[in-house]
């Protein structure tokens, strides 16, 4: 058996001949006497396994919780040659494939339930109110799914773009007079390596129709998106800024290819890593918040320190010119956001 192939369509629930293999030899030999118990019939030949199974989809789902997931694996139908047989192997996938297969299936099945939850952005000088930041969740089945979960089934599944529209437009929906002429910062992300305008449109005109003015819009994006091309990124950014809307990149301070998306996408906002401000006051944590500071500055554009917990980091940032802050300290993510902008 060869190379894994990700491709591979899951068979239905109906019978069939089940390829199981290992580049060692010991391990075929010894797989779980659960799994073979499952067989109709089970034949060993050098590093594989061939058995028969009535059920071949409720097979998989124990092959994936009972073996380690390098296991290769191949199907074909009940009766067929050895040419065929052969001819599957070499199209063999392996488990760890199969299971995220069945993840994205599950997945797009599963019914989620979002909600919007709403941070305050806060001017470190007199705690004042700049914003909001729109936080989008889910739950399923009663259990909170959290963000970075959220953001990998939908990636593996295919609807990133969805959930990113999704997000949006319920946090549009969801704002009150709260907002005031306060900015509302929304995530914006780059399938493939670039944006969706035709989307990203969509979530301007949806904000108009609720009576927000363009200027209050900041779509927030990050590094981590791994842009195909950083010079197509950023003019898709510019179409969008032509619209009125402002800019801000997340995560910075991480590393040096996100001083270049900083520097091609031109933001008006900074965000600067949590991590970093997690660190405050080490000597290191002092030079990257000053170095984003003066890269913020000098394009006049504001900075952001996230994830701000306690009064000591609060008090280094205002010392090192940082202008606006989020995290616990401030505020919360809330369904009733706390306060008013002034």
């Amino acid at each position: 058996m060869v190379q894994a192939n990700s491709q591979l369509k899951l068979p239905d629930a109906q019978p069939m001949m089940i390829l199981l293999g290992s580049n060692d030899p010991k391990e075929v030999i010894h797989l779980d006497e659960l799994l073979i118990s499952k067989a109709e019939k089970v034949d060993i030949r050098s590093d594989v396994v061939w058995i028969e199974v009535n059920n071949c989809r409720e097979f998989l789902r124990l092959a994936i919780k009972e073996l380690p997931k390098h296991i290769r694996i191949a199907f074909s139908p009940i009766g067929t040659n050895l040419e065929t047989l052969i001819r599957s192997a070499m199209l063999a996938t392996n488990l760890e494939q199969i299971a995220e297969q069945f993840q994205i299936e599950d997945s797009s099945n599963e019914k989620l339930e979002y909600e919007v939850r709403y941070q305050p952005i806060v001017r470190l000088q007199n705690r004042s109110i700049v914003g909001y930041e729109a936080l989008l969740r889910a739950r399923s089945n009663g259990e909170i799914i959290t963000a970075d979960e959220l953001f990998e089934r939908s990636n593996k599944g295919g609807w990133l773009s969805e959930l990113d529209q999704t997000g949006r437009r319920l946090a549009i929906e969801g704002l009150g007079p709260w907002l005031g002429a306060g900015l509302i910062f929304m995530n914006i992300m780059a399938p493939e390596g670039s944006f969706d305008l035709t989307a990203a449109r969509q979530t301007i005109r949806h904000a108009e129709d609720v009576g927000l003015d363009t200027d209050q819009i900041v779509f927030e994006t990050s590094e981590r998106h791994k842009y195909a091309n950083i010079d197509l990124a950023a003019a898709q950014l510019n179409k969008l800024r032509d619209s009125g809307v402002r800019l801000a990149i997340d995560d910075m301070g991480e590393g040096y290819s996100n001083l270049v998306v900083a520097t091609s996408f031109k933001p008006d906002v900074l965000k600067l890593s949590g991590e970093i401000i997690a660190a405050l006051p080490s000597k290191e944590a002092i030079a990257a918040v000053e170095a984003v500071v003066s890269l913020a500055h000098n394009a006049g554009a504001w900075i952001v320190a996230e994830k701000v917990e306690s009064e000591a980091q609060a008090d280094v940032l205002r010392s090192l010119d940082v202008d606006w802050g989020q995290g616990h300290l401030f505020g919360s993510p809330s369904y009733k956001t706390p306060g008013s902008l002034n």
